[in-house]
Protein backbone atom coordinates (compact mmCIF):
# COMPACT_ATOMS: atom_id res chain seq x y z
CA UNK A 1 0.00 0.00 0.00
CA UNK A 2 1.68 3.30 -1.10
CA UNK A 3 2.12 5.92 1.80
CA UNK A 4 -0.13 9.47 1.09
CA UNK A 5 2.29 12.20 0.40
CA UNK A 6 2.39 15.43 2.31
CA UNK A 7 1.22 17.37 -0.73
CA UNK A 8 -1.94 14.91 -0.94
CA UNK A 9 -2.39 16.04 2.85
CA UNK A 10 -2.18 19.32 2.08
CA UNK A 11 -4.60 19.86 -0.76
CA UNK A 12 -7.06 17.48 1.15
CA UNK A 13 -7.03 19.59 3.90
CA UNK A 14 -7.81 22.95 2.28
CA UNK A 15 -10.49 21.18 0.23
CA UNK A 16 -11.80 20.47 3.90
CA UNK A 17 -11.74 23.87 5.01
CA UNK A 18 -13.01 25.32 1.52
CA UNK A 19 -16.27 22.47 1.52
CA UNK A 20 -16.21 23.97 5.18
CA UNK A 21 -16.29 27.97 4.20
CA UNK A 22 -18.67 27.30 1.41
CA UNK A 23 -21.49 25.44 4.07
CA UNK A 24 -21.32 27.77 6.52
CA UNK A 25 -21.73 30.86 3.91
CA UNK A 26 -25.30 29.49 2.63
CA UNK A 27 -26.37 28.36 6.62
CA UNK A 28 -29.12 30.34 7.70
CA UNK A 29 -27.92 32.95 10.39
CA UNK A 30 -29.76 33.55 13.45
CA UNK A 31 -29.02 36.29 15.46
CA UNK A 32 -28.29 35.44 18.88
CA UNK A 33 -30.14 36.81 21.84
CA UNK A 34 -29.86 36.12 25.71
CA UNK A 35 -31.40 37.61 28.81
CA UNK A 36 -29.66 38.29 31.84
CA UNK A 37 -31.24 37.46 35.55
CA UNK A 38 -29.95 37.93 38.33
CA UNK A 39 -31.77 38.02 41.92
CA UNK A 40 -31.34 37.85 46.04
CA UNK A 41 -33.70 38.01 48.63
CA UNK A 42 -35.17 41.11 48.25
CA UNK A 43 -35.24 41.87 44.81
CA UNK A 44 -34.32 40.29 41.41
CA UNK A 45 -33.53 41.82 38.12
CA UNK A 46 -33.72 40.83 34.49
CA UNK A 47 -32.29 42.22 31.05
CA UNK A 48 -34.53 41.58 28.06
CA UNK A 49 -34.24 43.14 24.56
CA UNK A 50 -37.28 45.84 23.64
CA UNK A 51 -36.33 46.44 19.96
CA UNK A 52 -34.31 48.31 17.41
CA UNK A 53 -31.25 47.31 18.80
CA UNK A 54 -32.23 48.38 21.99
CA UNK A 55 -32.84 46.61 25.60
CA UNK A 56 -34.40 46.87 29.01
CA UNK A 57 -33.43 46.24 32.63
CA UNK A 58 -36.28 45.89 34.59
CA UNK A 59 -36.60 45.42 38.69
CA UNK A 60 -38.84 43.39 40.67
CA UNK A 61 -38.61 44.56 44.32
CA UNK A 62 -40.06 41.37 46.72
CA UNK A 63 -40.47 44.03 49.03
CA UNK A 64 -43.71 46.37 47.52
CA UNK A 65 -44.37 44.06 44.87
CA UNK A 66 -43.61 46.86 42.14
CA UNK A 67 -41.54 46.19 39.08
CA UNK A 68 -39.64 48.92 37.48
CA UNK A 69 -37.79 49.34 34.57
CA UNK A 70 -35.30 51.40 32.14
CA UNK A 71 -34.21 51.32 28.18
CA UNK A 72 -30.82 52.72 28.24
CA UNK A 73 -31.00 55.04 24.44
CA UNK A 74 -29.18 57.39 22.45
CA UNK A 75 -29.79 60.92 23.31
CA UNK A 76 -28.75 64.31 21.94
CA UNK A 77 -26.54 64.84 25.18
CA UNK A 78 -25.11 61.53 25.04
CA UNK A 79 -26.16 58.07 26.59
CA UNK A 80 -28.84 57.83 29.67
CA UNK A 81 -31.94 56.28 30.38
CA UNK A 82 -35.04 57.58 27.81
CA UNK A 83 -38.08 54.59 28.45
CA UNK A 84 -39.22 54.14 32.11
CA UNK A 85 -41.69 52.11 33.24
CA UNK A 86 -43.49 50.66 36.29
CA UNK A 87 -46.46 48.36 37.30
CA UNK A 88 -47.74 47.33 40.41
CA UNK A 89 -47.75 42.99 40.11
CA UNK A 90 -48.61 42.58 43.93
CA UNK A 91 -52.15 43.99 42.89
CA UNK A 92 -51.78 41.83 39.88
CA UNK A 93 -51.80 39.05 41.83
CA UNK A 94 -53.78 40.07 44.58
CA UNK A 95 -51.04 39.11 47.00
CA UNK A 96 -51.91 39.47 50.83
CA UNK A 97 -48.62 39.06 53.15
CA UNK A 98 -45.72 38.09 51.76
CA UNK A 99 -44.99 37.04 48.06
CA UNK A 100 -42.62 34.78 46.19
CA UNK A 101 -41.89 35.88 42.68
CA UNK A 102 -40.12 35.03 39.70
CA UNK A 103 -39.09 36.49 37.00
CA UNK A 104 -37.88 36.31 33.31
CA UNK A 105 -38.46 37.81 29.75
CA UNK A 106 -38.50 36.38 26.74
CA UNK A 107 -39.36 36.99 22.95
CA UNK A 108 -42.59 38.16 22.07
CA UNK A 109 -44.87 39.20 18.49
CA UNK A 110 -47.51 41.45 20.28
CA UNK A 111 -49.60 43.25 17.68
CA UNK A 112 -49.44 46.99 17.84
CA UNK A 113 -52.69 48.53 19.00
CA UNK A 114 -54.14 51.98 19.80
CA UNK A 115 -51.37 53.54 18.45
CA UNK A 116 -49.03 52.05 21.07
CA UNK A 117 -45.87 50.54 19.77
CA UNK A 118 -44.80 46.95 21.71
CA UNK A 119 -41.25 46.01 22.11
CA UNK A 120 -40.21 42.23 20.90
CA UNK A 121 -40.29 40.88 24.41
CA UNK A 122 -42.26 40.10 27.10
CA UNK A 123 -41.82 40.32 31.25
CA UNK A 124 -43.33 36.99 33.02
CA UNK A 125 -43.76 36.98 36.75
CA UNK A 126 -44.81 34.26 38.74
CA UNK A 127 -46.27 34.19 42.09
CA UNK A 128 -45.98 30.97 44.19
CA UNK A 129 -48.33 31.65 46.78
CA UNK A 130 -50.67 32.56 44.28
CA UNK A 131 -49.67 30.09 41.74
CA UNK A 132 -50.27 32.44 38.67
CA UNK A 133 -48.35 33.43 36.08
CA UNK A 134 -48.65 36.91 34.31
CA UNK A 135 -47.13 38.66 30.98
CA UNK A 136 -46.25 41.91 30.79
CA UNK A 137 -45.61 43.61 27.82
CA UNK A 138 -43.05 47.02 26.62
CA UNK A 139 -44.75 49.75 25.14
CA UNK A 140 -41.38 50.76 23.35
CA UNK A 141 -40.69 54.23 21.61
CA UNK A 142 -37.08 55.18 20.14
CA UNK A 143 -36.61 58.46 21.53
CA UNK A 144 -33.41 60.87 21.77
CA UNK A 145 -35.13 62.10 24.57
CA UNK A 146 -36.21 60.64 28.04
CA UNK A 147 -40.13 60.17 28.14
CA UNK A 148 -42.62 59.93 31.64
CA UNK A 149 -43.01 56.42 32.79
CA UNK A 150 -45.54 54.31 31.30
CA UNK A 151 -47.40 51.47 32.97
CA UNK A 152 -46.13 48.20 31.66
CA UNK A 153 -49.61 46.29 30.03
CA UNK A 154 -50.67 43.07 31.34
CA UNK A 155 -51.17 40.70 28.60
CA UNK A 156 -52.18 37.54 30.11
CA UNK A 157 -52.33 35.23 33.11
CA UNK A 158 -52.89 31.47 33.93
CA UNK A 159 -52.79 29.38 36.71
CA UNK A 160 -50.08 27.15 37.20
CA UNK A 161 -50.77 25.23 40.59
CA UNK A 162 -54.67 24.87 41.18
CA UNK A 163 -54.77 25.69 44.34
CA UNK A 164 -52.91 27.97 47.03
CA UNK A 165 -49.89 27.58 49.16
CA UNK A 166 -50.03 28.21 52.98
CA UNK A 167 -46.93 29.82 54.06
Amino acid sequence: MKEPRSNDRFVWLVLGLLAGLAIASVWPHEPVQASATDRNQKFAMITTPVGGGYEGIFILDFLTGRLTGAVLGRTRNGTEFTNFYARNVAEDFEVTGEANYAITGGFAEIQAKGGLQWGNSAIYVAEMNSGKVAAYAIPFKVTQVPIPPVPLAPLAQYPFRTQNVAQ
